[in-house]
Parts: C-alpha cells; structure tokens; sequence
C-alpha cells in the first residue's frame, strides 16, 4: 500500500476550466491538478497539429549539419549511419536510412553488437566504416560522450554529424556537427528521444532540398518516431507528444511489412487503434530483444525490409529470441533479488550488484526489476577481464545522472540520462565507486523510501463514467503526461476474488452504483480486502479488455487514510 497524495489545485481555476470547456467540473479539476490554467491552452494541447513542431533549422548544429550532408548527396559520397542497439537507436538508423534513401544519398547503416562493442561509437566501428568507402558519418542516439572514436573518425578523413539526445559530457568531441536539444537554443526542454531528433534531421534536410525531395514521405515517418520516443521513455509533452500522437495512428495504418509482420505475429493487428501501452509492452520488447541477446540485425532489418516474406520470417525470429529473453530476464532478476537480501545493507540508498558472467544486454531490465523493488536508484554489473560493465535505473525522482556525474572520475566511461545510465567502472575500484555513487545519493536530497501515489481528483462512482470520454481527449499518456488516478472513498465491497490474468478483481458499492474493477499483481493483497475500502483507480485506455476503462491500482481501509 503507497501514501496517497493529492495534487493540489486552484478551485477558482478548476471552474473556469470547466466552464470554458463546457466540461464536467471533476474534470476541471484535474485539469487544474495538472497545472493548466487557460481553456486556450488545454485545447491547444488536445489539438496540437503537426505543424505546431518547431522549426528543426533553430536546433543547435543542424544548419552546418545540413550543409554538410547537401555536399555529400553533391559528390555521391557514401554516407555511413551508426546507430544504437535499443528501440529509440533502431527506429533512428531506420528512419535515417529510409528518409535520406530517398532523397537521393548514398547510404549505409550499421548497428554495433551489444555483447561484442558495448555502447556507442568506437574506433574500431570508425574503421570499419571507413574500409567500407564511407566519407561520412552521422552517429544516432549516440556519439556526444565518444571522442576517442570521432578522433579515429576524423583522422581517417570521415567528416562526422552527431546527432543525440544524451546529456552533454563535459568535454564534446570534435565533430564537424553535433546536434543535440541539451545545447540550447530553446531545445532543451523538449526532452527529444534519439529518433526525435534524427526526424528534425531529416525534416530539415528535406526542406534544404525543397521540389527535388517533394515526392518524399516524411510524416509516416512518424511511426518510427512513436516506437522510439515510448521506448526510451520521453515524456509525452510538448513535440513528443505531438509527434508520438500522430505518430500511433500512423502506426495502426501503416502498410509497411516490417510493422504489419509484428502486429500479425502480436495480434495487433485487427485493432483500430494502438495505444501508447502496445508500444512500451508489446512492439518494442520484440525489437529490443534482438540487440538484448547478440545482434540487433534481425531488429533493424525487420523495420527497413520491402519484402513481405522476409518481415514475416524475422517477425517469427524476433519473437523467439524475445522468448529466450525473458527466460533468462527471470533467472537474472531471481538472482539479483536474492543478493539483494542477502548481500546489501538496508539503510543504504542505492544498490550496486555486480557477478561475473551476467549477461550484459539484460542488466538494464534486471536494474529496473530490483529499483522496483527496492525503492532505490539500483546499478547492476556484469564483470570480465578486470572490468564492471553496468547499467542503472533511478528510482522515484533520483536524478540517476546527475548522482554518476559527482562520482565520474570513479568510471571509465558513462553516460546517460536521468532515469537511465551506461557506465564502466575498472573492477579493482568497484568498491569505491560504490561508496561514492552512496555519498552522491545522499548529497541530492531526493525522497528516499517514499511509496507515493499521487492522486489527480477524488470522485464517486456516478463520475468515473462522465469522466472517462474527457480524459480519453487528453490521451496519448505516458512518462511525463501520466494517466489519471481518481480516488473514490468509502465503499462497501460486496465481493473481492482472484481472476484469470493474476488479477484481484473487486465488486464495489456506494449504496446507488456499482462497480468492477480489477488490479494486477495484487493476489497476494486479497487477505487484506475488508467490508470497506477506499480504492485508487487509473485510466486504461485499453481497460476494455476486461470490461472497464478504470483499474484498481491500489486500495485501503478508510481508517488508513492518514497514511
């Protein structure tokens, strides 16, 4: 059971919101909750046309970056793409290959081997890629912390575009063009996912071309950019969520047969619509699972194949190699777990696990399974050869990358994000890049320990439904714009038992309205189930399912609302 609290609101806001609305006042309310202040504003939200993307031409780095690649389609030079093995890196290489393919570049695309290079660009990728007769480099979601390999690059002649979406290293490589929204220029808020940024790439390329790239498609491109951003977990505000929301509708229709292939093989595909839940569940863990186990080739052939029969055949590949995954995922989380009771001290802040010989393209799941569970910013380490090769997941509002930026002289190498960091750390200091990472913990003041729900509006049972068809406008929801959470208080439950689907399912009254709803992973709360509840519902989109559009997310007794 987590601490329920409650976003505060202005009232007198919340009723001129629903009143230049023409909404219910719940729903202005939570509106209010969400800090918008004008009618105007909400709409704008709601509406947010594709037009509305900024101008790609003022992000930092792209007009040199454009120059750059308008001489290269000139002079017919091979331009190489070097991408990342995750989802947001795949639908970036792909996008890239596809777009600028068809404005007339010569292009190839490679993806570096998870278990084999690591992450990011390396000197031995940057020959590679010159042996291949590449004079152009263009690295996604990837390549702003890589100088060592953009020296190698620029040694051998490779003229190199940088384009990621990483937190800036304190020392930038000497690239002939970097862009990043982390550079200013009105960008950094926006928070782009890699692909979000190679799209504004191929955006501006396209308009430097004008009638002689009209013919090229760019905004079905969006499906890409929709797989990407919910991968990497952006938040669904501002252009991400412009892009993602136009973007899942050019997923459902999208006649490619690289996408058509996985919905066949997920049943996705007799839907009419694919929510933002299909995506981060279903779609991204089979592209993901590629790069995960060895090579992600399978991954990003699937999303640049034209053949039918081939997209058929790699989808089947795709989801077997997903299977064998999870299996392993289990076995590695079991085993974390297990040390994690065993091994760390529970006054700590932070977790750091590291065995030999765990498998190096899962840690970062593993990582996000035991923060979980734990409540704490959690790094996990595979070690070989005298080296910790790690990834970290946050917990809660714990800024993951700014606690590993105060212990950077402990690591060999690191990057990231706030939620997500890559890090190598020499084996022999392992110890003393534990204590630091500890230290960095507590210097940054978050809220340790603290399960909190924060609920958007308490309602009766008689607003759930009046709600739902107003909140579903303000969908797509995900990280940073998350789905609603109403609490209804002071229920009788005429019926509590376990479904199928490891849910506990609860029949409710208010003494005029019932209601079902079911929760997950809840089974081993049914003991706790009295004669009377206050319950947390959430919005699921795709509650259908199990007949309603509100999930239980967690209950209590309403003498434990003080808690």
């Amino acid at each position: 059971m987590s601490r329920w609290k409650y976003r505060a609101r202005d009232e007198g806001v919340a009723r001129a919101l629903a009143e230049g609305l023409g909404k219910p006042y719940k729903f202005g309310e939570f509106l209010a909750g969400r800090c918008f202040k004008s009618a105007e504003e909400v709409r704008a939200f709601v509406d947010f046309p594709i037009k509305s993307l900024p101008n790609p031409l003022s992000m930092p780095g792209m007009p040199r970056a454009v120059e750059i690649l308008l001489g290269a389609r000139e002079r017919q030079a091979l331009v190489a793409i070097s991408g990342d093995y995750d989802v947001d890196g795949l639908t970036a290489t792909a996008l890239l290959t596809r777009v600028l393919g068809a404005m007339g570049f010569r292009i190839m695309s490679r993806i570096p081997n998870r278990l084999d290079e690591g992450y990011g660009l390396s000197a031995e990728a940057v020959r590679e890629i010159h042996a291949q007769g590449a004079s152009y480099l263009i690295t996604v979601d990837s390549g702003v912390s890589d100088i060592e390999a953009v020296l190698e690059a620029e040694r051998l002649g490779l003229k190199v575009i940088i384009t990621d979406h990483h937190q800036l290293p304190p020392t930038l490589p000497d690239a002939a063009a970097i862009i990043n929204p982390h550079l200013g220029g009105g960008w950094e808020d926006t928070l782009l996912a890699g692909v979000g940024v190679a799209f504004m790439l191929a955006w501006a390329v396209r308009n430097a071309l004008g009638a002689e790239a009209a013919g090229v498609g760019l905004v079905e491109q969006l499906a890409l950019v929709a797989l990407g951003t919910v991968a990497d977990l952006a938040p669904l505000q501002g252009p991400n969520r412009t892009m993602v929301r136009h973007g899942l509708k050019f997923l459902m229709a999208s006649k490619w047969p690289g996408i058509v292939a996985l919905k066949r093989v997920l049943k996705l595909d007799g839907l009419n619509r694919i929510s933002v839940k299909d995506v981060g569940y279903r779609l991204a863990p089979r592209l993901n699972a590629a790069g995960r186990m060895g090579s992600a080739k399978p991954a990003l052939d699937i999303l640049l194949t034209e053949s039918p029969y081939e997209a058929a055949r790699l989808a089947k590949e795709l989801e077997g190699i997903n299977k064998v995954r999870f299996d392993t995922q289990a076995l590695l989380v079991g085993e974390a777990l297990e040390m994690l009771e065993h091994d760390c001290q529970a006054s700590a802040r932070t977790v750091v696990l590291a065995k030999e010989g765990w498998p190096k393209g899962l840690l970062g799941l593993a990582a996000s399974r035991v923060a979980e569970k734990s409540g704490k910013p959690t790094i996990m380490f595979t070690v070989q050869d005298g080296l910790a090769v790690g990834s970290g997941r946050t917990s809660g509002d714990f800024d993951l990358f700014e606690a590993l930026s105060r212990v950077r002289g402990h690591c060999v190498s690191m990057g990231g994000h706030s939620q997500a960091a890559g890090l190598k750390v020499a084996y022999d200091r392992l110890e003393s890049f534990k204590e630091a990472f500890e230290s960095a913990s507590r210097e940054q003041g978050w809220n340790h320990g603290e399960n909190e729900l924060l609920v958007d509006v308490v309602a009766g049972l008689t607003d759930l439904e009046v709600l739902r068809p107003h909140v579903a406008e303000m969908e797509p929801y995900g990280q940073g714009h998350p789905s609603p959470v109403v609490a209804v208080k002071n229920l009788t439950v005429l019926h509590a038992h376990i479904a199928k689907g490891n849910r506990l399912e609860l029949r409710l009254s208010d003494g005029l309205s019932r209601l079902n709803v079911s929760g997950f992973n809840m089974v081993s709360r049914l003991e706790e189930v009295g004669q009377k509840a206050d319950v947390a519902l959430i919005y699921d989109p795709d509650g259908y399912i199990y007949g309603n559009s509100w999930r239980l997310l967690d209950f209590r007794h309403p003498r434990d609302a003080a808690n």
